[in-house]
């Protein structure tokens, strides 16, 4: 229940009529000393982690950025972006897999009306964060809010890919979704405490060595993750519709714990609605 601030700039620019390319950085801190909101955080130009070195190591956790998206065609688009959490030029280019590469990547396609199909939609993308990323010595600076990761839904030290299909017709519509992970847990027990950089609410501090970090080190597991949905749209004004899912969710690690144990779900759902919000099922 303690509390914490956070700060955040994104720079969007149009370099053409089909790439834009943006830069964004963000900082959290917490309130130790009834510190409160850091005005030095207002400054709209610098970098957040000049502040966060000019006022101590403590002072919070900065984490910069890089994204594009580029317009191939009228059906295609491209995008990704790239994260740096951690930044130590000679950990980066040494070569020797240091944690303190704390990076993730995004990169993904949408295709429209492929096969000259009217309002059919696919998508492909394929998401990678190292170990570590996004926690910190400190815990309450990591990148977590009411215990749940702010940034992607398996916190770090995962590789996923993910296929999407939505097609409409009329009133009538469906999609599907297949998500391939493999992701490192912690294996907890008497003879094995480590952080392996998965969980954000560890610390980083617990970890088993300096060099030679893996993505989906410690106990390995594969997910796998689909789903169907289908139905019809009553009312186009306030999105009020009709639908049934059904999803399979399969959990494989390579050691079974006490928290983390093979396991395979199927989840039929249907109902009405109105899409509000966004609903995700995939974690």
């Amino acid at each position: 229940f303690t509390t914490k601030y956070m700060a955040t700039h994104y720079l969007s620019y149009n370099i053409t009529k089909r790439w834009n390319i943006g830069l964004f950085e963000s900082v959290l801190w917490d309130n130790s000393n009834d510190r409160g909101f850091d005005l030095n955080y207002l400054n709209p130009v610098i970098f957040y982690r000049a502040i966060e070195f000019s006022t101590g190591p403590r002072s919070g956790n900065a984490l910069i950025g890089i994204s594009s998206k580029y317009k191939i065609s009228d059906s295609f688009v491209a995008y990704g972006q790239w994260i740096i959490d951690e930044f130590s030029s000679g950990d980066i280019f040494g070569g020797e897999k240091s944690w303190k590469n704390k990076l993730g990547y995004q990169l993904g396609v949408k295709y429209f009306r492929p096969f000259d199909i009217d309002n059919l939609f696919l998508q492909f993308e394929y998401n990678q964060v190292r170990p570590y990323t996004y926690s910190h010595n400190t815990i309450i600076l990591n990148y977590g809010h009411n215990n749940q990761s702010m940034a992607h839904l398996w916190g770090a030290n995962f590789k996923e890919f993910i296929a999407i299909a939505r097609y409409e017709k009329n009133r009538l519509f469906g999609s599907a979704k297949l998500i391939f992970g493999e992701r490192g847990f912690d294996f907890n027990d008497d003879e094995d405490t480590f952080n392996y950089g998965g969980n954000i609410y560890r610390d980083e501090r617990d970890r088993p060595s300096d060099f030679g970090i893996e993505i989906a080190q410690g106990n390995t597991t594969s997910v796998f993750h689909g789903e169907l949905q289908a139905g019809y749209l009553i009312n186009p004004s306030t999105n009020f519709k009709v639908y049934a899912s059904l999803i399979y969710r399969d959990f494989n690690p390579q050691v079974n714990t006490a928290t983390e144990f093979k396991d395979s779900t199927t989840w039929f759902n249907f109902g009405i609605r109105t899409d509000l919000f966004n609903w995700y099922y995939d974690f």
